[in-house]
């Protein structure tokens, strides 16, 4: 069942005209704009890029948190997976699924290019992606349960801001931090190890917040 909601949630993305790559716009959107705020000097931007980047991806993958649950919610799909006695927990496992690999994979797989604008070094380069990708099921998790939490409301992008904030904070800093802990220990930083951590914490405390969360709304 949850294979099928995930390849349903990959065809309507394939056929929605091209409204995932949102994400992927604004990233290079942002990307370009602090790269022209901080005057294009490459000895000024090498420092900042791990956190620009980092910034990058947190901010488009925001940006696509409303819509997670949104859309199932208005057109009824969400209550009728109720009515058919599915598990929720599976339902929103799906969807971070679905949410990583359309919203988050693709941000991945452009950091190198961004980091080309900012000249990082190899091993930088190395280092972020790795950070990211330990990171991304907990930034996918966080997106599902705020967007579960404000399902059916209208304009919840504000409140969405709010209630993710406190949980990606860790995330980012971490994140940044594994940048300079891979230079020393590769893949033993402890830097790495905390942000494995944080996603399997998210996995086991978020994924049945946002069930419940979602079993709220639909009452």
């Amino acid at each position: 069942m949850m294979r099928a909601m995930i390849k349903r949630d990959l065809t309507l993305a394939m056929r929605s005209g091209g409204t995932w790559l949102y994400g992927l716009f604004f990233f290079a959107v942002f990307i370009a704009l602090s790269a022209i705020a901080l005057g294009g000097s490459l000895n000024l931007m090498r420092p900042f890029a791990p956190a620009l980047i980092w910034l990058a991806v947190i901010f488009s993958a925001m940006l696509s948190f409303p819509a997670i649950f949104q859309t199932d919610f208005e057109d009824g799909n969400l209550a009728q997976f109720k009515l058919s006695n599915q598990s929720l927990l599976s339902l929103c496992m799906a969807k971070a699924i679905s949410f990583a690999a359309l919203s988050i994979l693709p941000l991945i797989l452009a950091t190198p290019l961004a980091a080309l604008v900012f000249d990082m070094p190899l091993q930088n380069v190395m280092a972020t992606m790795i950070s990211l990708c330990l990171a991304a099921p907990a930034l996918a998790i966080y997106g599902v349960l705020s967007s579960a939490i404000l399902a059916g409301r209208q304009g919840g992008g504000f409140l969405i801001v709010l209630i993710t904030t406190p949980f990606i904070i860790p995330l980012l800093i971490f994140g940044v931090e594994a940048i300079n802990g891979y230079a020393q220990s590769a893949l033993a930083a402890p830097e790495l190890r905390v942000l494995i951590g944080l996603s399997l914490i998210s996995i086991a405390v978020g994924l049945p917040a946002a069930s419940a969360a979602l079993k709220a709304q639909l009452e």
